[in-house]
């Protein structure tokens, strides 16, 4: 979506405000959606399969699946011939090192699915040979969102299943009257799928994809606070360490750095709530704050009014002439929360 110059991360997907809103209302939640890319912006979400094998080599926490038996070990000795062997390598929680996927999944929260949810990353890559990893099942009361990176995906859906149905379905049961289809995902493609949605998937050739969940709202969170809601809405989690690439300056755009909630003016100044607590800034930069909980880059601002208005952004690092870093290296791999995922 791209208006008065801002540009969200969901650009590539929906052409405007609209879209987005006849999404939500029809879609969201409710039936599965296959949403292709009007653009080449998502390839830089996410780095390419022989990056996404070197970090799980480097320490990244990562799961072996090969019909449906799982190899939890995390030893990178066992990678090679894994994906050799058709099974499907997955990077649990991948988020906290990609910064620019963690921006997706914020504006996703923002724009569609709220906050206060559990949410989850994964970052599947297989070197297809038509070999099932996970079989059929479902993952419950949770709205994912799929982004095929590289390659092309084969997923049977089918209709939604009944609450408190096992996970894994038997294959004999499923692909079986009506409500089944069969789709296939190509690169760039964003797919959502509904809660208690029946899926298989099968790559027969190399294939990298992501995969973002999140959970039914519990009773704590129906139950929070204003002020505990726009928190959650500006939650990054994203661990320190060191970046891959500097990514290089620019002279036309600006990037969101982290998100931000803006609330009303008062006495010529509002507050934003950030991931680091509440700034107090003045009221002339409301406009593009009251943008940044999705996150969108900007145009570089022409003429003085302009120029002050976004100061105190740039000032507080909220906006920066610099993309967001593709991957960090985490200081300490061991504090991943990836390697929890059992």
């Amino acid at each position: 979506m791209r208006r008065h110059g801002l540009v969200s991360p969901l650009a590539t997907w929906f052409a405007g405000p609209a879209a987005l809103a006849r999404f939500r209302g029809e879609r969201l939640g409710r039936t599965p959606a296959v949403l292709r890319p009007r653009d080449r912006a998502w390839r830089g979400t996410a780095p390419d399969s022989a990056t996404a094998l070197a970090m799980a080599q480097a320490g990244a926490p990562f799961q072996i699946a090969a019909e449906r038996r799982y190899d939890r070990s995390g030893d990178p000795r066992r990678l090679r011939a894994a994906l050799a062997a058709g099974a499907t390598v997955f990077l649990p929680q991948v988020h906290q090192v990609l910064p620019r996927l963690m921006r997706l999944m914020v504006t996703l929260r923002s724009a569609l699915v709220g906050p206060l949810r559990e949410e989850t990353s994964f970052l599947f890559a297989v070197e297809g040979r038509g070999r099932p990893g996970m079989g059929p099942h479902h993952d419950g009361p949770v709205d994912a969102f799929w982004l095929q990176l590289e390659g092309r995906r084969t997923v049977t859906i089918g209709p939604p299943v009944r609450p408190g149905t096992p996970a894994d379905l038997d294959p004999r049961q499923t692909r079986r009257g009506r409500g089944w289809r069969t789709l296939d995902l190509a690169a760039g493609t964003l797919f959502h799928l509904p809660p208690w949605t029946p899926h298989d998937v099968v790559c027969h050739g190399r294939s990298l994809a992501l995969s973002l969940t999140w959970r039914a709202l519990d009773a704590r969170g129906r139950r929070a606070s204003p002020s505990a809601r726009r928190a959650g809405l500006v939650a990054w989690d994203v661990v320190s360490g060191t970046v891959d690439a500097v990514p290089r300056m620019s002279r036309s755009r600006l990037w969101t750095q982290v998100p931000g909630v803006a609330g009303p003016i008062t006495q010529d100044g509002f507050d934003l709530v950030t991931p680091d607590g509440v700034l107090r800034l003045p009221a002339a930069a409301r406009l593009v704050a009251a943008r940044l909980a999705q996150m969108p880059s900007v145009p570089v601002p022409r003429g003085r009014r302009a120029s002050a208005a976004l100061a105190p952004l740039l000032a507080h690092g909220i906006l920066a002439p610099q993309e967001l870093p593709l991957r960090i290296r985490p200081d300490d791999h061991r504090t991943l929360d990836g390697w929890r995922f059992g």
